[in-house]
This record gives structure tokens, sequence and C-alpha cells, in this order.
């Protein structure tokens, strides 16, 4: 099976879709895949079937990426799947295109011109992988970008339905343990794991019993020290050599609610503490070695906006339109999903190599060349020597090899 296959089966489960979308896609992925250059329309039309007017076009055109991407999640992906949320600054210069402004950037570690997706990953538990869903541009309004989390909150209730179809759980960074994100969220039906400040104000609930006296009940029995804890809150989930994760059900005072802890310590070599983390989530059923794990899947979303970065022009895009752009970031971000599931999932996990995207486009483009070269000669590509030429030529390069 190939990408052009796969994306066509992928369509022929999909209602609404025509014939010419349906052969418009199917070359648009296999494209971004070839193209040696920068991907945008005019080295689109030097590598692909079509003019540059073609994709102008075609890219203006909707499409729903969520129901496509969790139809591959379904055909490759394990039972066992969560979704991760997280915004990702894509530079863009000029000031005509929609949604520009100063947005973080993880890689530079602080604010730059440019713009901004939100992006949904359906994270494989058991595969330990991530596969792209939705992304979404931000554009927040002047008054929308004085508190981001009630936009990045509205962004994530209005894609709910193609959430909860994957999981109830969303993973999501620090920046998010805050409020009102927390609380619009998970009234939303949507339960959240994500990692606090390592300094959080915890409070041990109170258990035992209550005194007869006047006045209300008393509710809470300490704040939590993370390098002492008390054993009789906290039990052990994870023993190993280097740290231990303990779990406990806890009241927080920033987010006024209990929440589910999941705490990290960190030993050096002689068994002090020397560091922790602290990791929670909204569902107080769910168990500590849960949180700790889900939460270190989530950095799977981060390696699929890498791969689509540096591989397949996540950021090249010039199109200052609006609907191009998100049709742009989906089909990017789509195509490196589509790698995985072809050359690491369709794979049996015994045997299964780490994922190189990098593999995978120097290997597409080295068949590119190989076949034209072929046709240009009129030799037939179905000889034994040709066949075992094309094996050595498809590796050539690779890093894997």
């Amino acid at each position: 099976m190939n990408v052009k296959t796969l994306t066509a089966t992928i369509l022929r489960k999909m209602s609404g879709i025509t014939k010419w979308q349906s052969v418009f896609l199917t070359g648009i992925f296999d494209l971004h895949l070839r193209i040696a250059s920068r991907h945008n329309f005019k080295n689109m039309s030097r590598y692909g079937e079509w003019n540059e007017k073609t994709y102008h076009q075609n890219y203006a055109r909707s499409f729903d990426f969520g129901k496509f991407n969790i139809l591959l999640c379904q055909e490759f992906c394990s039972d066992l799947q969560i979704v991760a949320f997280d915004p990702s600054y894509i530079s863009k210069s000029g000031k005509q295109t929609p949604g520009t402004g100063y947005f973080w950037s993880g890689c530079a570690g602080k604010t730059k011109w440019g713009i901004e997706i939100a992006g949904f990953a359906s994270v494989d538990i058991i595969n330990n992988t991530g596969m792209h869903l939705l992304a979404k541009q931000t554009l927040a309004n002047e008054e929308e970008r004085k508190n981001l989390l009630d936009y990045y909150a509205k962004v994530v209730i209005d894609q709910k339905e193609m959430v909860t179809q994957i999981s109830k759980y969303l993973a999501v960074d620090a920046y998010f343990s805050r409020e009102p994100f927390v609380s619009q969220v998970h009234k939303a039906g949507i339960e959240l794991i994500t990692r606090l400040r390592h300094d959080a104000h915890l409070i041990y609930p109170y258990v035992g019993p209550h005194p007869k006296r006047r006045g209300a009940k008393t509710k809470y029995a300490g704040k939590v020290d993370p390098r002492n804890l008390d054993l009789s809150y906290f039990t052990c989930c994870i023993k190993e050599e280097d740290f231990c994760v303990y779990q406990a059900s806890l009241y927080s005072k920033a987010l006024k609610r209990m929440i589910r802890v999941a705490l990290v310590h960190n030993y050096d070599e002689q068994g002090n503490i020397k560091s922790h983390q602290i990791y929670a989530s909204t569902d107080l059923t769910l168990q500590g070695e849960q949180i700790y794990y889900y939460y270190k899947a989530r950095f799977q979303i981060e390696f699929l906006y890498r791969d689509a970065k540096q591989f397949v022009g996540l950021e090249h895009c010039q199109s200052r339109d609006e609907n191009k752009l998100d049709f742009h970031f989906n089909t990017t971000l789509t195509t490196v999903s589509i790698a995985k599931a072809l050359y690491h999932l369709n794979q049996p996990i015994e045997t299964r190599k780490p994922f190189s995207m990098s593999d995978v486009k120097t290997q597409h483009i080295n068949e590119q060349m190989f076949d034209l070269i072929i046709q240009e000669c009129g030799i037939s590509p179905n000889s034994t020597k040709i066949r075992a030429a094309k094996k050595r030529v498809l590796n050539f390069g690779k890093i894997a090899a």
C-alpha cells in the first residue's frame, strides 16, 4: 500500500467527497512527500501534476480533516488513546495575513511576530505515537488576546464532538493548568490531564472524625509539602531506582476543586530527592501511573509539529488567505500521520523501528527520481535487474538504512 492508495481508501469511507476532490487530495498528500524544496504553490506546480492556479483554487475549498484523521486513527491506532492539545508558533512575515501578531515560540523561548495554530492530536498510548486530528489558526481579536485561556477553552469546546470520539481525556501542558481554562473545559464534559507548578498550593482534605461543636465541619488538614509527603494520604504507584510516583486526591487552591495528583520524586545517587514534578487530572478515579504515563505521551504532539516543520513545509505557505492557510496546515500535518501509518504503525510492534520522517521523505524523493530516469530512458521498470536496483536506490541516504 502506498500514500495514494491509503488516502483513497479513507476517502471512500467519507460521505460527500466528489471525484475531483478525491483525486486532488490523494495527489497532494503524496506530493508533500516528494517536494525537495519549499512547499509553496510555485514548487507544487513544478513537482506535481497540476498548474499553480489549480493549487490556489483547491486550497480555498473546505475539507473535514477531523473526520479523515479519526478514520485514519481507527484504522491504525490501538484502542487506548487520549487527545493532546497544544498551540504552535508559525513564522510569518508581513502584516496582511489574518491572525498575525506576537505569539510565544518555545524554540526561541520568547514571543515572536507570526501566526499560531492550535492543534489537536490523537496520542496512542500502546504504540507511543501521535496522529494529527485538526489544526485551527489562532484568530483571537484584541479583546480575546488579553486572556488567551478563554479563547483556547472555546476552541477546545467547539471541537468537543471530535475530541470525545477519541477519548474523554485531554492532555495539555502546564500553561493550561489555570483558570478559567480548567473549569470551562471540564464543565463541557472533558477530563483534563496536565502538569502543575512545582510550588502549587495543594491541601490535604480532612478525613478524620468531626467533633460535635457549632460551626462548619473541618474540610482541610494542612498544606502539602511536595518534598515531605504525608503517607497516610499518598500511596506509591511506581517505584524505580531513580524516581518514585505517589498518588493522592487533593484540593487545589488555584483551581478551587479536588484533583487527582501524581507527584514524582527524582532521586540522586545517594537516594535524596533532587527534584519533583506534579501532574494532575480532573478525573478523581484516574490512577497515578495513568496520569504520569498519559502526560509523558502528550509530547508526541510536539514531534508531529517538528516533523511537519522540518520535512513537509508546515511554515512554507505564502498565501494570505485564511482558508488556504487552514488547508495547508492540516494537509502537511496529516501527511506526517499518513507516513507514520504506512511506515511505522503498519509494522508489527515487536519488530518496529523508531519512526523517522527524514527516512520517509528521502525514500519518496529517491523513488521519484529513479522512476523519472527509468521512464525517460525507455527502460522497462518490471525487469528483475531494475527492481533490484530500485530497492538499493530507495535506501540511499537514509539515516537508518
